[in-house]
């Protein structure tokens, strides 16, 4: 998976969340940001253990 793709789609995710119009739809936003963070982070993991 692209890194670049992975920050664009939290950074997207964010925005909805500010713009969203109620609490239920704010926090599903907030929560695809976090899943995008963890894959986020589990792709820099991969990539820094596999240039060791």
């Amino acid at each position: 998976m692209d890194l670049n793709y992975l920050y664009h789609r939290r950074g997207k995710s964010l925005l909805m969340a500010a713009r969203a119009s109620c609490e239920r739809s704010r926090t599903a936003h907030l929560d695809l940001a976090r899943g995008y963070v963890a894959q986020i982070a589990e792709l820099r993991r991969a990539r820094a253990e596999d240039a060791a």
